[in-house]
């Protein structure tokens, strides 16, 4: 599976690809009733060999010109960090590799098909003793426990839910802490063989400094497919 993941990783699939993106977040209470509600549709294409997410509708809407504005300013701080290697968070980004995987104890508990695909089923949790911790994220990545699918062909995650097992402060709380996380992932392969995201579902409840971060949020994608030129621009038919 670590092995499948770098090697995914090289291949640098979303600069090749492209797909419709549909987000929606909940901003909650402490009662978790929904303060606010917003969903964004996105097309996502790559453009001058890096990827573009265009916003095609906010709300149901299609964006104003100030938003169109300010998305196209993200996008090209984005695509700048991109061009010289870095990601949005560099230094705190996960991928799954050795480091990752040895932090925790599997155990297969059965096969399942998912989408027609065999799959082997295995719960996963931290290891006891002392885990290392080099970066923030890792005191999170430390008390995560769930459950993963792997496909039995391809070795991809089909599917993962997890959860953080107990509190985390970062800092003795000062610089974030953390009450609750939970998070749901599919995958499928697509036409071509390329295995994409279908789903994320995510959860949480927590601080960051001194902005509260009460949220829900939904990921999916649809239309996941290989084009021929890197800068094709299609707007998806919205339905």
């Amino acid at each position: 599976m670590v092995e499948r993941a770098k090697w995914v990783e090289d291949q640098k699939f979303q600069n090749t690809h492209a797909f419709t993106l549909f987000s929606a977040q909940d901003q909650l209470d402490e009662h978790e009733n929904v303060k606010q509600h917003e969903e964004r549709l996105y097309h996502v294409y790559p453009l001058q060999g890096l990827p573009y997410s265009e916003l095609i509708l906010k709300d149901g809407k299609p964006p104003s010109p100030a938003e169109t504005k300010k998305e196209q300013e993200r996008q090209k701080e984005s695509r700048k960090r991109l061009a010289q290697g870095k990601r949005e968070n560099d230094g705190e980004e996960v991928s799954l590799n050795q480091d990752l995987v040895s932090r925790y104890r599997f155990e297969l508990v059965g096969q399942e098909s998912i989408n027609g695909r065999r799959t082997y089923q295995l719960r996963f949790a931290p290891k006891s003793g002392d885990l290392p911790v080099k970066r923030k994220v890792d005191r999170i990545l430390n008390k995560l426990a769930g459950t993963v699918w792997v496909d039995q062909t391809d070795y991809e995650i089909s599917r993962l839910t997890l959860h953080m097992q107990e509190n985390v402060a970062v800092a003795w709380g000062i610089l974030a802490s953390f009450r609750k996380i939970e998070l749901s992932f599919e995958q499928t392969p697509a036409a071509d063989g390329v295995w994409f995201p279908t789903m994320i579902n995510s959860y949480v409840d927590g601080r960051v400094l001194f902005k509260t971060l009460h949220l829900r949020e939904e990921e999916q994608i649809r239309d996941f497919r290989s084009i021929s030129s890197t800068t094709e621009k299609k707007t998806p038919e919205v339905k």
